[in-house]
């Protein structure tokens, strides 16, 4: 599935790019007029599939999952950390006032 879906983004991205290189040339110019806002929300839209492609391909969504699991195996062991001092604080503070109080 993965592998598919790998396949699917570079076609797309190679699709993408084609259209972009094929479509520049033949573009009106960026003016003050119905056309320059076509060529220019264009041009946008191609630039947001392009992008996206390149995003899923490069695998930036990989590298911060996987940061973002190291950064929670990390949390969760400075909170198993903490928890221990804690109950040894105050397990030896209710100790001390057991001792005083007797």
């Amino acid at each position: 599935m993965k592998r598919k879906q790998t396949l699917r983004s570079f076609v797309y991205l190679t699709i993408g790019l084609a259209m972009m290189f094929y479509a520049l040339p033949n573009m009106p110019d960026v003016t003050m007029s119905l056309a320059g806002a076509f060529t220019v929300s264009w041009l946008a839209f191609a630039l947001l599939m392009i992008s996206a492609n390149l995003y899923y391909l490069i695998g930036v969504d990989r590298e911060q999952r996987a940061s973002r699991e190291r950064t929670a195996w990390l949390r969760s062991r400075m909170r198993q950390w903490n928890g221990r001092g804690q109950q040894a604080k105050t397990g030896s503070t209710q100790a001390n006032r057991r001792r005083y109080m007797n």
